[in-house]
């Protein structure tokens, strides 16, 4: 089995529930002049981040992944957690002269959010190419997910320079890259993640359809909130449903269902089968308040996945 290496966001996640409805703190006719204050009874502190979220539930289900990344002075609390749960973080760089990249999220009673990053010590991402560790890795499956921009544009260019075996997951950055690396990305990505928003997005700046791309090795993802999830390969739609629980904050969520989509795939299973893995690990991350549920590993997952 490759082994695989995660790059994005290492962050400190602050959410704040909202007992409100987003709605009626807007007035639409002043929407060029927004001045709102929400108040919240409390907010909870959690460890966040893309390459975190996915790191965890890619560790718990013992895939044991690396994860390359920039850190700031306040991470050694989060190292000792991630460690715990089965990640390697030898790859992790941490800078003493800023703290790390931070979250920070309101949500609604309809679970609509609204959140705001500060980038931190993830801005010294671009310094973390991928040739420094490669030789390190046998057989590596690199994952791009949401990080410093210009680190993304430069990991889809290393991956395909280097011939390496990746997903593609650019989530919010869609409309900040160009026509050229997204076309350059989805060529080549074994596996590229978007919702429905993000991949109308990118078909419409590559002016054609994803599907008409991609060669029969080739899996698009397209993930549809509480519809479940659509998966393309070779030639053929397949639509996998949700796994329902009660959903206590859906942070997280996405991060998760690529976790245990790439746990299918890494274990060749059919693209349903990975698809049920995704939906599965993503119904673990809804029904608590953050982004990692520490009863998920791999024997409860299973017991979901018979259930399914």
């Amino acid at each position: 089995m490759k082994n695989i290496i995660v790059t994005g966001s290492l962050a400190y996640d602050y959410i704040f529930d909202v007992n409100d409805y987003f709605s009626k703190y807007i007035l639409p006719d002043k929407i060029h002049q927004i001045n709102i204050s929400v108040i919240t009874d409390e907010y909870k502190k959690s460890f966040g981040g893309t390459a975190g979220n996915q790191a965890f539930y890619l560790g718990r289900l013992g895939l044991n992944p690396y994860i390359y990344a920039s850190v700031g002075n306040d991470f050694s609390e989060y190292k000792k957690f991630l460690e715990r749960n089965l990640v390697k973080t030898s790859f992790i760089k941490a800078y003493k002269n800023i703290a790390s990249a931070a979250g920070f999220a309101m949500a609604d009673k309809r679970d609509n959010q609204i959140w705001m990053y500060s980038i931190g010590a993830m801005k010294h991402a671009t310094k973390l190419p991928l040739k420094k560790i490669i030789p390190l890795v046998e057989d590596p499956f690199v994952v791009i997910a949401p990080n410093d921009l210009q680190a993304v544009i430069n990991y889809v260019h290393e991956s395909v320079k280097l011939k390496l075996d990746f997903a593609f997951d650019p989530a919010f950055y869609v409309p900040h890259l160009s026509k050229e690396l997204l076309l350059k990305a989805v060529t080549h990505a074994k596996v590229t993640f978007g919702n429905d928003y993000e991949i109308a997005f990118i078909e419409k700046k590559i002016s054609r359809k994803i599907t008409s791309l991609l060669r029969k090795n080739q899996v698009l993802v397209k993930t549809l909130a509480d519809k479940g999830s659509e998966i393309f390969r070779a030639g053929k739609w397949t639509k996998v449903g949700i796994f329902k629980v009660k959903t206590i904050d859906p942070t997280g969520a996405g991060d998760a269902y690529r976790s245990g989509f790439l746990f299918g795939y890494m274990n060749n299973k059919p693209v349903k089968e990975c698809g049920r893995m995704g939906a599965i690990a993503a119904s673990f991350a809804v029904e608590i308040k953050g982004t990692m549920n520490l009863k998920f590993n791999l024997e409860v997952f299973e017991k979901r996945l018979n259930r399914f």
